[in-house]
């Protein structure tokens, strides 16, 4: 095998794996079934229990990610960073049949009964955020988080005095080693166009979602889209690919 065509073999390796590196996976947990569809797949967890909502447990479990969840104590989601062990665990949700659904924390009522199903913040008076924690198998980038309100397509849509933008604040996480996690930015954030927040930190294995706000506000975490980070094999298949480039361009000149 000449040069030339071994440097077309390895670019070739190293184009495909680049767009497989760099396409994002989007999971819907709503159902897709009211408003306007999410471009992505419908997955549904396995947990502890099914029933209604339609599964919930202490931990739920996706293809390439876990979810668990609790509330915060002593506003200590709002300072910047925070421990793991200090957040109270609950068990969590996924609520695929009512329109605008998706995940939520039952720090209300451990059996996720009526309206603690849902994801929100000051759920039992002040300082008691919900927060959902996702553990991936490997690192990724979450690039977009998506809200809903409480069975209501954006996260204030329905104008009531315990859902107004002032309330309908989230704060995203990241952490190393899934036990200490920094903010994703610097204040809690009401959701671009009512509806999803776009990250932009880096891959990390473990990430965290909080419902915040001045007031209480209930909601779901309706998809998140992410991007699997090439394991260090792939990078050596794409340096190798730019390695025989630059063989071609030298042969050639």
């Amino acid at each position: 095998m000449n040069n030339k065509l071994i440097a077309t073999s390895l670019l070739a390796v190293s184009l495909s794996v680049t767009a497989a590196a760099a396409s994002a996976e989007i999971i819907v947990f709503d159902g897709n079934n009211g408003g306007t569809a999410k471009v992505g797949i419908v997955e549904t967890a396995t947990g502890a229990n099914y029933g209604n909502p339609d599964v919930w447990g202490p931990v739920l479990n996706f293809s390439d990610f876990d979810v668990s969840g609790g509330k915060s104590v002593n506003d200590n989601l709002n300072f910047g960073a925070f421990d793991r062990a200090d957040i109270v665990m609950a068990n969590v949700n996924q609520d695929l049949s009512p329109e605008h659904g998706g995940l939520g924390v039952c720090s209300e009522d451990p059996s996720c009964a009526g309206d603690s199903d849902s994801f929100s913040s000051n759920v039992s008076g002040y300082r008691s955020d919900e927060i959902l924690f996702f553990d991936f198998d490997e690192l990724v980038s979450l690039d977009t988080v998506w809200f809903n309100g409480e069975h209501e397509e954006l996260v204030d849509s329905d104008g009531g005095p315990m859902y107004q933008p002032s309330e309908s604040l989230f704060n995203i996480y990241y952490s190393l080693d899934g036990s200490e996690y920094a903010n994703a930015f610097a204040n809690q954030l009401l959701p671009t166009d009512r509806e999803f927040l776009s990250i932009d930190v880096g891959a990390y294995q473990y990430w965290a979602i909080a419902a915040s706000g001045w007031g209480q506000h209930s909601s779901y975490v309706e998809a998140i889209a992410y991007t699997e980070v090439p394991e260090p094999s792939l990078w050596a298949l794409m340096g190798l690919g730019l390695l025989g480039m630059g063989l071609a361009r030298r042969r050639r000149s």
